[in-house]
């Protein structure tokens, strides 16, 4: 998808200004490299182009357009929303919200289900809450990261409300059919290595990086409508909204 006018002059000059879905009010943003999903950081809340789709889908299907930005949303929100990370512009956006849970894998060394510096050990194949208790689910660039991310989906399903949305992002081929599985665990608990091994940042467990299992393509959407869920996928991309580049969200609705 070409860059559009607007994005284009952005790029030139470095930098440019947006409203910011997430903080709130006109920021100014700086680009610094050509991965412009990544890139594009709000001044204020540190917000890459990635995490201001996420929360454009969240404020337009789940809030129904009642806030322009999470900086507006009520601290006594009626919805109960699971976040699977602990850091960032939206939790910090969404901290102060009643019913808001978050949670980081620390490994299997940590006590897990429980707090580490007040935040939940969970992993995601196996989380430690009820059936049927969460409105929303987010995660972003965390599925690609789980050894079997379809149990991880499948515990997903089984938590949400019947007609609650898992938001979220993963690394995605639109071009094609089957995922990329680049590594597994065997039946031992060791990983085998499918590809050669590919890391993504990650602030939170380590300098060098977690390890990328599988990179999602179309044959994700059939996966999950076979656990039960409807899904909705989001292409956009608008210099206006603060998005840029290639940006895909997707919606993950529990069918009733």
């Amino acid at each position: 998808m070409a860059n559009s006018y607007l994005q284009k002059i952005f790029i030139k000059i470095g930098y440019g200004f947006i409203f910011c879905n997430i903080c709130g009010g006109l920021r100014k943003i700086k680009i610094k490299s050509s991965n412009l999903r990544e890139d594009c950081l709000c001044k204020r809340c540190k917000s890459n182009s990635r995490k201001r789709h996420l929360a454009l889908v969240i404020l337009e299907t789940v809030y129904n357009n009642a806030y322009k930005s999470f900086k507006e949303i009520y601290k006594n929100s009626e919805f109960k929303i699971f976040n699977t990370e602990s850091n960032g512009a939206i939790h910090d956006y969404l901290k102060h919200v009643n019913n808001y849970v978050c949670s980081e894998y620390f490994g299997p060394y940590e006590t897990f289900g429980k707090e580490k510096g007040g935040v939940l050990n969970i992993d995601l194949m196996d989380i430690p809450f009820n059936e049927n208790i969460f409105d929303l689910v987010i995660s972003t660039e965390v599925f690609e990261h789980i050894p079997d991310p379809y149990k991880a989906f499948k515990e997903v399903h089984r938590i949400l409300k019947p007609g609650g949305r898992h938001i979220f992002t993963v690394p995605f081929y639109d071009n094609k059919e089957k995922d990329e599985v680049r590594s597994v665990l065997n039946d031992k608990n060791e990983i085998v290595y499918l590809l050669e091994p590919q890391y993504h940042g990650d602030p939170i467990r380590s300098e060098d990086g977690v390890l990328v299992y599988t990179i999602f393509a179309k044959e994700m959407i059939g996966k999950l409508e076979r656990l039960g869920f409807s899904v909705i996928t989001d292409l956009h991309t608008a210099g206006k909204n603060g998005i840029f580049g290639l940006s895909y969200v997707f919606s993950a609705i529990k069918n009733a």
